[in-house]
């Protein structure tokens, strides 16, 4: 994927979240995130060729998602992860953006509101 096309994927999931994409470059190591709001702030990573996310991730995934749409729940994929050489283990959460969003309705609806009052407040001159 060429870096425009990455940069108009970035916005729209900034637009998602109803947040704005950062454009910093050159940020390896940063502390800058790809996309941010008043409540959330995001990374953006590309996945072609399953080089991002496992193939056993996605089947997990796929799965877990075919059990919570028979059992109307919520489909979340834990995963328990440890870099070698490392003791300590990371723990993360890996869902579709359907169910994220739907989870996350009232913080995006926070998001809205707080641009909301921004915009007003520029009007008068706050």
């Amino acid at each position: 994927m060429d870096r425009s096309t990455w940069k108009t994927q970035e916005r729209k999931y900034a637009k998602l979240i109803h947040g704005d994409r950062i454009p910093v470059t050159g940020r390896s190591g940063s502390e800058v995130p790809d996309i941010t709001s008043y409540t959330i702030v995001g990374e953006v990573k590309k996945s072609n060729t399953g080089k991002t996310v496992s193939q056993r991730t996605l089947k997990a995934l796929r799965g877990i998602k075919e059990i919570g749409l028979r059992t109307s729940k919520l489909p979340i994929l834990f995963q328990a992860h440890k870099d070698k050489g490392k003791r300590d283990i990371e723990h993360v959460v890996t869902m579709y953006l359907d169910d994220f969003l739907a989870i996350a309705e009232h913080l995006i609806s926070d998001n809205l509101e707080y641009n909301k009052s921004m915009s007003e407040s520029k009007k008068l001159n706050l």
